[in-house]
């Protein structure tokens, strides 16, 4: 306590410490020789009764830098330090507080203590320390030598403060603890210690994907620092702190995961390398972090979460640590085949470098030896880290930026102070619908006249951050072939940071499509931030933007240099994607550029230019909106193989290399012009975003797939999902895409398999819907609509399926045909014989679409048929009674000719409009006047002979068509009960049933024999063994 009860007041303190041996026994003598002193401080503010007076770190720090500034400190000395307390030891401190002033004769200072209850009894503890009950001194000040007899002691008393320590490395000296403990109290990061933060991504570019990947890491700072100075401390402190990890999960899933660092015997970072013990994890690996992420998607890292981040990994200058980066749940972690060797360092910020390692396609290792891993393969993600002081101020692992010139001043139009002209501002869109990206965009542009670029507007999905920074360079010509070449660059035209739009799309509660007029304005480079580059007539310049993160979308493209986008003053043309931030950072520390190519830039170019001068000013009035961006729907379609391949091939390989293949036919169909595919792209926008592999079981399909030694069979399921333009229906889409399973079957060229399609296909029928009691007229187009969508929904309800699978997609009118005739009948196949009298009818024409997985087979058209007729009074009720659907546009409740059409309908009945069988081919036999024959005497014996044949086919027939039965049959009188004079009905019906059954080449959807085949193998035969197949397959009721 202090002179002053509410200020505090420098003080003095003096610490003494020396050895003591406590024991049950031992009990203290007041103040027994031996001290020594360990602490004379005057930078201590000594504070009021009941508050806390704390003596620094510093205070330490400072006195023993004070007694040790000659350096004649032995290393034998740590052992005697006052303040050192060896394991199972004890000392005794003996503390005071003076004035500063030493002339003082009294002092104001006093420390509080408390009445204890047993000498030398522990009275406060911790794993590591226990405090002792002591001694209270009184009128120390007089006599502060301890070794001197004292005025007053009371004992036993309590102490009251607290003390802090520090636990000591056993191999570490006293002055590497004191410089430890110097650098500790420099200023510090966000991590609390002092240096810079920095990290290493190798880009989210992968070819492959499986359960782990093994690399090692390691620091790229040297071992002695040549021009470091050995005065100052932080040139001791070069350690690389490795705290946390982004990896490549492009699907968007929930897994487990766990990372590890290889160690060796004595616990310190190795290189993971060693077969021996490689993949026996538990052994000889230590675990760093352990938990649960949400996969990201396509092009972004997934962060490890903090609260999963166990240890960091600290790496000396030069040291090698081993890294194992593995998930759980299934083959989700993506990365991408090398062609440099395995060790190699693939990418670097000159601190940290990354190495080229091999992956494993399973979880857990067995470490037994038979584990299979992949090699090289290159780790697709970022690591995080903290470099320490050392390596800030002496070779700072972040490279500065490129600075460039500073813009110029911004007008409203370049051209608007240039006398005679009319200025005009216009901007040149590119598509905005993305399906891949990375940092950079390269592209040329060409103007169809004078003109001055103001602004450049990007395609960035903000999946990883919420700012980036912004680098576009220009050159006059094209990009191609001066990509890697800093020099030919010599105009930076933005050079800003740019910022998330508020309340631009969320992932996590929208959903992964981001809606198109949102990623139209979702980067856009000010105008001010945007130094203005003027363009002449018949010029190319090349446009070369990058972001600071792998956010920057574009398209696929299908040619460098084939003009995507085009107006009457500029021209946009396809180019390159690039892999790095930042450009040209490459010159400065050796590492290569990756490119991608062709590919389409999502950019708007703004652009002010000089149009012809209007008769008169154009009105405050005029306004032309700017065009509203198109709604997009998402559609999934699924396509399920039996993939036969050798048995190295891992599970991710599969599944790999069938998304690789479906996705390239599937480009492939939509730039065939003959493809419905590419109706849809050019007119409904239609782009594939994804394709995703899943293995599935042989249940999923129905089957087993027993291949031939020694090859294997794996069932597949590619998820393919595509943006469109609402002019077409998901429905619509769907069915296109499922009608090309036949062709992306025979198409799809995958070295190393043999594919058989095994999942969903398109069925198809013609059906003709009769109604009567309508008015004597056709339907109008939206009764149309309205009949299609009501047709569609009973059928959806109504139609049946052994394995539940079918579904109605579509229902399309194709034709009418009034019947007025009260005569008219209608007749169908499965009510025979029944003839209802017509008022007025209407014979509809429908083209039925829906989607149906096999096995079993089915005759879709016959199954449609009878679902109407087995319930044609809810068909009725159904067009009567429904409310229009929302489908059709408009509100025709209003609309009396709409009410009254179906009004009294009947329906009928509806029968399935079979497709007549295409006409033989006629068998043109040469005559003996034949040039070139070379044998007229056989032709003229093989012509008599066709001519015999051909008029004994002709005797045949007739007498089977005239025998009694048949011509009764054919001729007689058709009263109810004619079938009676053929066989029974039902007696045909199960006989056709039976016929199917033992069908091979059933109806699947359709009524050509050529739609006929499931596969590719002519001889496959469901159900039995084919010997010539290189695959038998049985009903899942057989498994």
């Amino acid at each position: 306590g202090g002179v002053d009860p509410t200020t505090r007041t420098p003080c003095r303190v003096k610490l003494y410490t020396k050895p003591i041996n406590v024991s049950p026994t031992y009990i203290p003598n007041g103040l027994e020789e031996g001290y020594k002193l360990a602490l004379d401080t005057t930078d201590v503010m000594c504070s009021p009764e009941g508050k806390e007076t704390l003596i620094t770190t510093e205070a330490f720090l400072r006195y023993y830098r004070k007694n040790n500034s000659d350096g004649v400190a032995e290393e034998d000395d740590d052992k005697s330090y006052p303040l050192l307390i060896p394991r199972n030891e004890a000392i005794s401190f003996y503390a005071i507080v003076l004035p500063v002033d030493e002339s003082e004769t009294t002092n104001p200072f006093t420390l509080i203590s408390t009445s204890g209850t047993v000498d030398s009894a522990v009275y406060k503890s911790d794993v590591n320390v226990n405090l002792h009950q002591g001694s209270a001194v009184s009128n120390a000040y007089l006599a502060d030598d301890p070794n001197a007899a004292a005025a007053e002691v009371t004992k036993p008393t309590v102490f009251n403060g607290a003390l802090y320590y520090d636990l000591l490395d056993m191999n570490i000296t006293l002055p590497e603890y004191f410089d430890d403990l110097e650098y500790s109290l420099l200023p510090g990061d966000i991590h609390g210690i002092p240096g810079c933060d920095a990290s290493v991504t190798t880009g989210y570019i992968d070819t492959i994907g499986s359960f782990g990947v093994m690399l090692d890491v390691s620091s790229a700072v040297p071992v002695e620092d040549e021009n470091a100075d050995p005065d100052e401390i932080t040139s001791k402190y070069r350690d690389l702190e490795i705290y946390g990890m982004d990896v490549y999960i492009r699907n968007f899933v929930s897994t487990d995961i766990e990372i590890y660092a290889r160690v060796d015997n004595e616990g310190n970072y190795m290189t993971y390398s060693p077969i021996e013990g490689q993949t026996k994890i538990v052994d000889n690996w230590e675990l760093v972090a352990k938990g649960t992420i949400e996969g990201r998607g396509p092009d972004v890292g997934t962060p490890i979460p903090k609260e999963a981040w166990l240890k960091n990994v600290v790496l000396k200058p030069g040291q090698v640590a081993g890294f194992y980066v593995t998930v759980l749940n299934g083959p989700d972690l993506r990365y991408r085949e090398s062609d440099l060797p395995e060790g190699s360092v693939y990418a670097t910020d000159g601190i940290l470098n990354v190495g080229v390692g091999r992956s494993w396609g399973e979880y857990p290792l067995r470490g037994d030896g038979s584990d299979v891993s992949f090699h090289p393969r290159e780790f697709s993600g970022t690591f995080y880290y903290h470099a320490h002081e050392g390596v800030c101020t002496s070779n700072a692992p972040s490279v500065a930026a490129t600075t460039s010139p500073a813009p110029s001043v911004t007008v409203a139009n370049a051209y608007e102070d240039e006398e005679g002209m009319c200025p005009s501002e216009n901007e040149l869109s590119t598509t905005y619908q993305d399906t891949t990206g990375s940092y950079c965009i390269l592209f040329d542009a060409s103007s169809k006249t004078d003109l001055t670029v103001t602004g450049l507007d990007l395609n960035v999905d903000w999946n990883s951050a919420d700012q980036a920074e912004t680098l576009v360079y220009a050159r006059n010509g094209s990009w191609f072939g001066f990509q890697n070449d800093r020099e030919a660059w010599p105009y930076i035209v933005a050079n800003t940071t740019l910022v998330k739009p508020v309340g631009f799309h969320d992932r996590k509660t929208e959903g992964p499509v981001i809606p198109l007029e949102e990623r139209m304005t979702s980067a856009i480079i000010p105008r001010k931030d945007f130094k203005p580059l003027k363009m002449k007539e018949g010029e190319t310049w090349a446009f070369y933007a990058c972001i600071s993160n792998a956010d920057l979308r574009y398209v696929i493209g299908s040619s460098i240099g084939k003009v995507c986008a085009s107006n009457s003053e500029l021209r946009i043309y396809e180019g390159a994607g690039g892999a790095d931030w930042r450009q040209f950072e490459s010159e400065i520390k050796g590492i290569e550029y990756t490119f991608y190519a062709p590919r389409v830039p999502s950019v708007n170019l703004r652009y002010d230019y000089v149009a012809e001068c209007p008769s008169h000013p154009p009105s405050s009035f005029d306004y032309t909106p700017s065009p509203t961006p198109k709604p997009t729907l998402t559609t999934i379609a699924t396509f399920t193989f039996y993939a036969e391949h050798s048995a190295d091939k891992s599970m991710a390989d599969v599944t790999y290399d069938l998304e690789y293949g479906v996705r390239g036919t599937l480009d492939a169909f939509m730039k065939d012009k003959n493809n419905p595919l590419h109706e849809h792209k050019v007119n409904d926008g239609l782009v594939v975003i994804s394709t995703r592999g899943i293995i599935v079981s042989a249940m999923d399909v129905g089957y087993l797939c027993i291949p031939e030694a020694p090859l294997t069979c794996t069932p597949v399921s590619i998820q393919v999902e595509v943006v469109h333009y609402e002019s077409a229906s998901e429905d619509e889409i769907l069915y296109d895409l499922l009608s090309q399973s036949a062709q992306l079957q025979k198409e799809m060229k995958v070295e190393g398999y043999d594919v058989e399609y095994v999942g969903t296909r398109s069925v198809e029928t013609d059906s003709e819907i009769t109604l009567s009691g309508v008015p004597e007229r056709e339907m109008g187009v939206t009764e149309q609509d309205y009949f299609a969508q009501v047709a569609k929904d009973f059928l959806n309800d109504q139609v049946e399926s052994e394995n539940d699978s079918l579904q109605i997609l579509s229902v399309t009118v194709n034709g009418q045909e009034i019947t007025a005739d009260s005569s008219a009948t209608t007749e169908t196949a499965s009510v025979p014989g029944v003839r209802r009298r017509l008022q007025s009818a209407n014979k509809i024409n429908v083209s039925v679409k829906g989607s149906f997985k096999p096995p079993p087979q089915i005759n879709f058209g016959e199954i449609v048929e009878k679902s109407i007729n087995k319930d044609r009074d809810l068909l009725k009720k159904e067009l009567t009674s429904k409310p229009p659907p929302t489908s059709v546009d408009g509100d025709l409740s209003d609309v009396s000719e709409f009410s009254d059409y179906f009004a009294k309908a009947e329906v009928v009945g509806a029968r399935q409009l079979k497709k007549p069988d295409p006409e033989p081919a006629r068998v043109f036999v040469p005559t003996s006047n034949d040039e070139g024959t070379g044998n007229s005497g056989l032709t003229n014996i093989l012509n008599y002979a066709s001519y015999a044949i051909g008029g004994l086919i002709v005797v045949l027939t007739s007498a089977f068509f005239l025998r009694p039965r048949r011509l009764k049959a054919m001729f007689g009188s058709r009263n109810d009960d004619y079938h009676m004079n053929t066989q029974p009905v039902d007696v045909e019906d199960n006989q056709m049933e039976a016929l199917k059954a033992k069908s091979r080449r059933d109806l699947m959807g359709s009524d050509y024999e050529s739609d006929y085949n499931y596969g590719t193998r002519s001889s496959l035969n469901y159900g039995q063994q084919q010997p010539s197949s290189s695959s038998r397959h049985m009903y899942s009721d057989q498994v």
